[in-house]
């Protein structure tokens, strides 16, 4: 992140009495506490956009700003924003984030929570952007470039990776709906040359409705790493004869 851009981002938070709570070493991840009620709000720089993430009432901003919403939270994308008009919307943004009221499902845990709470959001919003750029932006299997169709899937699941595994772009694929769900529930897996593997409890209804077999592979051959994730995968998650690994 920029000086300038550093800059403007604190100014929208300081202009809307939120203070710096933590930010990374190269500024792209800063968290601001509200200094007069309980939210606090992350703002993510990947170099071609913002991520801006509140803890409180992000359903509430997305309702507010529209064109900016994500499944994350909101993106300000530099092309469509030029640095110059950041001040003025980020001042919007956090103007909007002290003032809505909180969504209705919000919760109030400790601030260090919140805090961590937030940070995890803008780690999730980087590892679906990292993942989904190391396949060009569409889904490892179809081909599909879709967003709104796309998911950022985990090989190795969140509850059983470690913190940097969570976040690390090749413990997984962005694939399709459907084949993020199959790939989740452990009902198909690739295999070491990256074919589609099928588990025996998947119905031959679906299999010839989505047109799965295991011809079917992924675009293009995936790294050492990812064959690290993808291996647990076979071995824990996947539904095979073995009986190894579980629905989830």
């Amino acid at each position: 992140m920029n000086a300038y851009l550093f800059s403007s981002i604190q100014s929208a938070a300081y202009g809307n009495l939120f203070e710096c709570s933590t930010h990374d070493e190269n500024g792209c991840d800063i968290v601001f506490s509200s200094m007069s009620h309980e939210n606090e709000v992350g703002v993510m720089d990947d170099g071609e956009e913002l991520l801006f993430a509140s803890l409180l009432n992000t359903e509430g901003l997305k309702a507010k700003f529209p064109k900016l919403a994500t499944e994350d939270g909101l993106v300000v994308r530099h092309p469509e924003n030029d640095l110059t008009n950041h001040l003025a919307l980020l001042g919007e943004l956090f103007h909007a984030a002290a003032t809505l009221p909180p969504d209705s499902n919000a919760v109030l845990p400790e601030r260090t929570v919140r805090i961590a709470t937030v940070r995890a959001r803008l780690g999730q919003h980087r590892y679906k952007v990292s993942q989904a750029e190391m396949w060009g932006n569409a889904c490892a299997v179809t081909g599909i470039t879709e967003p709104a169709l796309l998911r950022a899937s985990h090989a190795k699941p969140w509850a059983d990776a470690n913190d940097a595994e969570r976040l690390d772009p090749a413990n997984g694929l962005p694939l399709a709906v459907h084949l993020d769900a199959l790939f989740d529930a452990g009902l198909i897996s690739f295999d070491s040359h990256g074919k589609m593997m099928l588990s025996p409890k998947l119905s031959q209804e679906v299999i010839a409705l989505w047109g799965l077999s295991g011809e079917v592979c992924l675009r293009k051959p995936h790294s050492d790493r990812q064959e690290k994730y993808l291996r647990y995968h076979r071995e824990n998650v996947f539904q095979g004869t073995s009986g190894r690994g579980s629905l989830r």
